[in-house]
Parts: C-alpha cells; sequence; structure tokens
C-alpha cells in the first residue's frame, strides 16, 4: 500500500462572473461553441497556488498552453507557497478569496465546500466525463456536487538514499523496520548522518508520520483519524509518534542536527543528501524527490524491486505492503 497525495483545483465562492456564468455559456452554445464561444470568452483570473520557483515556471507553461485557446483571458498566478492554507483562510475570512486555488487536503476542499465557500462547477461535467472515471471525479465532489478537479496524485511512500554512502558503510537496502534502524546506527558510526529531513517544511514530517501510522494501524483506523472519528490523543497516535521519534529523536543522526533539520526546507534536504559529499543518507518523501535530485545535484537515480517495506515492527497482523525504494548514486 502507498499513500497518495491528491491536490485539487478548486472554485472558490466569490468568483468572477468568467468562472462563474462565462463557462457555462461557452459548454451550452451549441453550434456557435468554437465560432463564439472561445473569442466570447474575456476577462480575469485570480489564482493561488504552492508553486514557487522552478514548479511557477512550469504552471506558467500551462497559462500559456491555455491562453492559446483563450487569447482573451488574464490569468493572473500568486505563488504563496506551502503557506496556502493559511493564506486561503484569511482570505476567505476578509471576503476577498483568489478565484481558484490549489488545495491539497481533501479534509479542507469538504470544509470549504460545506461552509459555502466553494463553488460547485457542474458546468465542467461534461469535460470531466470525458477526461477522468468516477472514482477520480469523486475525489473532488462533496455530497454529489462537483467542486474542485484533481490535477496530481504523488507517490509518498518512498525513501531514497545514497549508494556511495551505503557502500561506504557496508549496509544494505533496509525492507523492515528493524532494519532500517540498524543501517542508520551503522551509517552514522561510518561518518555519514542517516537521515536528511526537510523540517522547516512541515508536510515532510506529516508525511513521515501518516506512513508510519497507516503502515503500523492499517487503513481503516488511519481513515478514521483524518475523519476525527478518534482523538490525537489515542494511544495509537502516541504509538506511531514514540517508532516516528526513533528517527528524529537521535541529533546526531540528522543532517545538521535537530536544529538544522528544522531550518532545512525542501528541497534543500535532497540536495544535502545526494551532493559530494552527502550530509545525510536517506530522505524520506515523494516521487518527485527524482527531479529534485536531477536538477540540484549530479546524481543519477535508478530503480530497485524490493520484496517489503520498512514499517515499524508492532502489530504482527499488519502485513507490510510490497514497494519500491529508489536508489542514487
Amino acid at each position: 500500500m502507498t499513500r497518495k497525495r491528491i491536490a485539487f483545483l478548486a472554485v472558490c465562492a466569490l468568483t468572477l462572473v468568467f468562472v462563474g456564468v462565462a463557462w457555462a455559456g461557452v459548454s451550452s452554445s451549441k453550434g456557435t461553441r468554437h465560432a463564439t464561444g472561445v473569442s466570447a470568452v474575456s476577462g480575469s483570473i485570480s489564482f493561488d497556488g504552492i508553486w514557487t520557483a522552478g514548479e511557477a515556471k512550469a504552471f506558467g507553461a500551462v497559462i500559456a498552453a491555455f491562453n492559446k485557446k483563450f487569447p482573451k483571458v488574464k490569468v493572473n498566478y500568486k505563488p504563496v507557497g506551502n503557506n496556502l492554507p493559511t493564506i486561503l483562510a484569511t482570505a476567505i475570512a476578509g471576503g476577498r478569496p483568489p478565484d481558484m486555488a490549489d488545495i491539497a487536503q481533501p479534509g479542507t476542499l469538504k470544509q470549504y465546500a460545506l461552509g459555502g465557500k466553494l463553488k460547485p462547477i457542474a458546468y465542467a461535467n461534461g469535460v470531466l466525463s470525458q477526461n477522468f472515471n468516477a472514482a477520480w471525479r469523486k475525489l473532488g465532489q462533496v455530497n454529489g456536487k462537483q467542486y474542485a478537479v484533481p490535477f496530481k496524485a504523488a507517490n509518498k511512500s518512498l525513501y531514497w538514499y545514497n549508494v556511495a554512502s551505503f557502500k561506504n558503510a557496508g549496509v544494505t537496502p533496509p525492507k523492515t523496520w528493524a532494519a532500517l534502524t540498524k543501517a542508520a546506527g551503522t551509517l552514522k558510526a561510518s561518518g555519514t548522518p542517516a537521515y536528511s529531513l526537510c523540517g522547516a517544511s512541515g508536510w515532510t514530517l506529516t508525511d513521515l508520520f501518516e506512513n508510519i501510522y497507516l503502515r503500523t494501524f492499517g487503513p481503516a483506523k488511519y481513515e478514521a483519524l483524518s475523519a476525527h472519528k478518534i482523538k490525537w490523543t489515542d494511544s495509537s497516535v502516541k504509538t506511531a509518534l514514540t517508532e516516528m521519534g526513533q528517527i528524529i529523536g537521535d541529533s546526531s543522526n540528522l543532517a545538521g542536527g535537530t536544529s538544522g533539520a528544522l531550518q532545512t526546507d525542501f528541497p534543500t534536504c535532497v540536495t544535502a543528501a545526494f551532493s559530494t559529499p552527502s550530509k545525510g543518507a536517506i530522505v524520506f518523501e515523494a516521487d518527485f524527490v527524482g527531479g529534485a535530485i536531477l536538477s540540484g545535484t549530479k546524481a543519477k537515480p535508478t530503480r530497485t524491486s524490493m520484496p517489503r517495506s520498512f514499517r515499524p515492527s508492532l502489530p504482527a497482523q499488519t502485513r507490510p505492503p510490497s514497494r519500491s525504494a529508489v536508489t542514487c548514486s
């Protein structure tokens, strides 16, 4: 089992007429759809997203492609980084939300929809049906109404390791939690901290916790926790955090120590791990780490199949799923 991060494009409630009305007109104009529909669409739209730097440049290419079809529409993209949930909440509370936003949390999407802060996009149902199956469309629905479009899924159940550091320490890629903790000690003894963490980007630590919790207690309890059906003071949460402490609790085995880890963002932790010399042998993060390695270091990634995943050796009934580990040299 892998955990996937689903990101959505959501339309906020206080939208411009362009989003709420003009698009509906385009989709309903039958014989003149291409002749008048596209040329008639004009105006501007504001978009808040997390993408900055290289990702913002890539999204700029998406906007450029959009403008080839809708040249009279001005897209005002604002890169706000990982503080988007806070910035969006403040903007909505102040009555000045963007027209569209990148929301990575299904729970937040549901919260805004139920609170009347999002506008349904029924006008897009036809296009969505042509391009997404029912399972994907449902991810952007609340009470049967479509509020968002899923546009990206990332495998966040991976760990990446520096091949040279592993070879120098004489360790093999760990396949169980016990093997991971043992390898971490050997790596530290060899002179390279085991872990390079991106603590300044808090979502990386929540990803680590979620993977540990999911593999320890299974999907049913994971879903119950995310839906607030069990409290965060539940003993399962305490157990998972204790297991997580085996990684983050040893300051001497973190690149830069505890203080350094808390001040290191993503993707700096990646470049730290895969530069020469490596400052930390292992990075816990998603499939997009590969892009950070290629753009920020001279390392070359390869993929190796791992028959079993690592996980805390807690409930015997929780069988660890198959997974892949990614190596870089």
